[in-house]
């Protein structure tokens, strides 16, 4: 059988990476007899580790569609093209959208849902009202011609499926993994950040998570201020944030200035993630304020590690 894992997603890491990294991780080791084609970013290959295998076949997209509306057309026309030159039978699409033509060239298709936001929150979508038509037009498209739909937990089916009842059949709820090797109470040494906090003897709260607007990372920092100020001894704030709405990004640095705890609050754009399962263990409480989640995987990370998490109760959080 031959079958194609699009792993082609915004090159901005994060949960895209972690989710397509380990799908694709789990299986390649079953060392089957299948053909596999695996499209991947031409500037993230090395960090897959693919073995070299007769059956295994990789596809680098040039970084040029990494622009949003290049990968678009890429996915659309050239990626279906490509599918049925190599007569695929199956397409694994990880990234909410897969290629339409695949439903007329009678490749089956299992796309993997992610987000529920553009129809939940369609305000707080990044980019213009444009961006977000496109997106709702392409992934309801997408929802239509899959022949299996996966969604990370029961809370995203209710949600999906309220909007769209006639997919409630084809969709399927996998919860996400945990990589317990990685995120345990023993792993994890100290070590030094930087010179605004010191991970081997400074007390800190920490939260991960991109820089978009429904993380509430802006309502954090003013609570976390607010605390600050009315009680001594506060640990500091650490907050690993990917900077994915540049407009919002720049709001949260400009809101740090003006408080009264600027010197307490540290915000990390880039950080190792060899670094992660020691911050998680190391930190006296892990904080994830988003209000709009499929699963919230960093909650179960931080858990894992032993370290007691304050979240949302809202939207997956209570059932993950």
């Amino acid at each position: 059988m031959n079958i194609a894992l699009n792993m082609f997603a915004p090159n901005h890491g994060g949960g895209f990476f972690t989710y397509n990294y380990n799908i694709l991780k789990g299986i390649l080791s079953k060392n089957d007899n299948n053909e596999y084609y695996i499209f991947v970013n031409e500037e993230s290959i090395d960090s897959f580790s693919i073995p070299n295998s007769k059956n295994i076949h990789i596809i680098t997209v040039s970084a040029t569609f990494s622009i949003t509306i290049l990968r678009y057309l890429w996915m659309q026309i050239v990626l279906p093209v490509y599918l049925l030159y190599k007569n695929i039978d199956i397409l694994l699409s990880p990234t909410n959208i897969t290629p339409i033509l695949t439903a007329l060239f009678g490749t089956r298709t299992i796309l993997v849902h992610h987000t529920n936001l553009p129809w939940l929150f369609p305000e707080d979508v990044p980019g213009s009202k444009f961006n977000l038509f496109f997106l709702k037009f392409f992934i309801w498209l997408s929802l239509n011609v899959s022949k299996v739909i996966i969604v990370d937990s029961i809370t995203a089916k209710k949600e999906l499926t309220r909007v769209f009842p006639k997919i409630s059949r084809k969709t399927k709820t996998i919860y996400l993994g945990l990589d317990k090797n990685r995120f345990n109470k023993n792993n994890g040494k100290p070590f030094f950040l930087n010179d605004k906090i010191d991970i081997r003897k400074d007390n800190y709260f920490l939260s991960i998570s991109g820089a978009v607007r429904y993380h509430c990372l802006k309502e954090l920092i003013i609570a976390y201020d607010n605390l600050n100020c009315n009680y001594d001894n506060i640990p500091k704030l650490l907050l690993i944030s990917k900077n994915l709405d540049q407009k919002y990004y720049n709001e949260i640095k400009e809101l740090i200035r003006t408080r009264n705890s600027i010197k307490n609050i540290i915000l990390i754009e880039e950080i190792n993630s060899d670094f992660i399962p020691s911050l998680y263990k190391y930190a006296d409480l892990y904080i994830f304020s988003s209000y709009c989640e499929v699963f919230g995987l960093t909650n179960l990370e931080a858990m894992s590690c032993g370290v007691p998490v304050l979240t949302a109760n809202k939207s997956a959080m209570p059932e993950i």
